[in-house]
């Protein structure tokens, strides 16, 4: 089974919201190039840039170029390393699609619409009427006079701890130990 390479090639496209002044600098620096040799890079013909590389190196050299605000094009290369894969997708041919095309709406999962219930029969309320009913219920009468209100940070809470009763211990009389030495 063989591993698809692909060729790297940079003709100078620019990205529509970037500054080309900062493309170039950024690319400048990112190759350490001379204006002369920036020009040739910029010149609107293709440049190979990195050949035979894998499709995460390819993926990778992209990412860069995207975010220095520059497109590369990725081309299959005529020749393939052998590698020893088995799985079948690595049988299958890859292709990367050139830049700015393509949609991930290609990749959407179709789902079925949800049913939407009858509600012809439903009415609107008009604004300022009551929804609810139901009759209030009747107000409890609770007699406080008998409570006592204490000034603040006064008392405790010990008043309010119960103690637990304690648990009666079993009568165990009727058992016995056995002397090992009667064995």
């Amino acid at each position: 089974m063989s591993e698809p390479l692909y060729d790297l090639f940079f003709s100078g496209e620019i990205m529509d919201d970037r500054d080309p002044n900062e493309v170039r600098s950024n690319i400048a620096r990112m190759f350490k190039m001379d204006e002369a040799k920036l020009g040739h890079l910029f010149s609107g013909t293709p440049v190979k840039i990195k050949g035979k590389a894998d499709q995460d190196t390819a993926i990778k050299y992209r990412v860069a170029f995207r975010n220095m605000g520059a497109l590369v094009d990725i081309r299959p290369c005529n020749s393939s390393v052998t590698t020893k894969s088995s799985s079948p997708a690595a049988t299958e041919e890859m292709s990367l699609l050139p830049p700015r095309t393509g949609s991930l709406a290609d990749f959407a999962v179709e789902k079925e619409p949800a049913v939407i219930p009858d509600i012809t029969g439903i009415d609107l309320a008009p604004a300022g009427s009551e929804l609810d009913q139901t009759p209030s219920p009747a107000t409890a009468e609770i007699d406080t006079s008998g409570l006592i209100l204490n000034p603040p940070n006064s008392g405790s809470f010990e008043d309010c701890h119960i103690e637990p009763e304690p648990t009666p211990i079993p009568d165990i009389s009727e058992l016995k130990l056995d002397d090992p030495d009667d064995a």
